[in-house]
């Protein structure tokens, strides 16, 4: 599966926004599920399919995060943006 992805080191209440320019799978893991997403495993996590431009999440707690964009297999491609904001 191709998917594009990005660290996000941070704490409780950050808000992490996505801006997408169409729609696609979006989620918010914690590494062990990310591990087990790019294995193509089982894993849980927020988010899933959006055809909003802009996704926010707000971090649960300190700690290291991804977001993931994919197309879910479909054919296509998927331009994003990711940034955070401290709180």
């Amino acid at each position: 599966m191709t998917f594009m992805h990005w660290k996000i080191p941070g704490s409780a209440g950050d808000t992490v926004r996505i801006q997408l320019d169409t729609p696609a799978f979006v989620r918010l893991l914690d590494a062990l599920n990310f591990e087990y997403y790019k294995r193509g495993s089982k894993y849980s996590g927020e988010g899933g399919w959006s055809d909003k431009r802009n996704v926010e999440f707000s971090l649960p707690y300190k700690g290291t995060f991804y977001v993931t964009v994919d197309l879910g297999g479909q054919a296509g491609v998927v331009k994003a943006t990711c940034d955070v904001s401290r709180r």
